[in-house]
């Protein structure tokens, strides 16, 4: 009978393992060029790739454009949002002299931005985080499920910018945010923007 309940626990111990086991997928198709695997929240329907340049694929959905405001006023470039069956695309493209050392992102339910106590965003707490080596455009690929196909949600855009002068030293630095609502209107300047997925 010990045997028999060892034997029971090993095998549902060895089940749970394997079932908790994560497994990294490169959703970009180019074996050629790396790209960056970032986890994304849990539920999200897996793996979410970004790419330095480039441009997502060719969709028939009219893309949400709006400004990177950095330090509150400046046109630092853009944020231009699409999505296909399958993805959703988020870019950041900068402009002006800007270039992009951080971005953090969020997609999806308005209600779920991680915010602290105050109710101000927290963009180290984003899902999708990455560093840049001073690029002037990224796209992230999130699964589409972070804003199903014909629903609504909010993309909060943060990056970190800065502009460099001809010997690369850094003239100006800023934090930026997608143009959009303030996400506490009581408190720091963090937006958020309303995307909706096209079918």
């Amino acid at each position: 009978m010990k045997k028999l309940i060892f034997t029971l626990n090993f095998f549902a111990l060895t089940v749970l393992f394997v079932s908790c086991t994560k497994t990294e997928i490169d959703l970009t198709g180019n074996e050629n060029k790396p790209s960056s695997i970032l986890k994304g929240p849990a539920g999200n329907g897996g793996s979410v790739t970004g790419r330095d340049a480039g441009t997502p694929p060719a969709s028939n959905c009219t893309p949400t454009v709006v400004t990177l405001f950095a330090g509150q006023t400046i046109d630092a470039g853009n944020v231009t949002v699409t999505n296909d069956a399958n993805f959703i695309y988020v870019t950041y493209n900068t402009a002006n002299g800007y270039v992009l050392t951080q971005t953090h992102l969020y997609v999806g339910d308005c209600a779920l931005i991680p915010v602290n106590k105050p109710g101000n965003p927290i963009p180290g707490q984003f899902p999708y985080i990455t560093t840049h080596s001073n690029v002037t455009s990224y796209t992230y690929q999130i699964p589409i499920l972070a804003i199903p196909v014909g629903s609504c949600g909010c993309i909060a855009a943060h990056a970190v910018v800065v502009k460099l002068d001809a010997a690369g030293q850094v003239l100006d630095q800023q934090t930026g945010w997608g143009n959009g609502t303030v996400i506490n209107p009581t408190g720091q300047w963090g937006m958020k923007f309303s995307f909706c997925s096209c079918q």
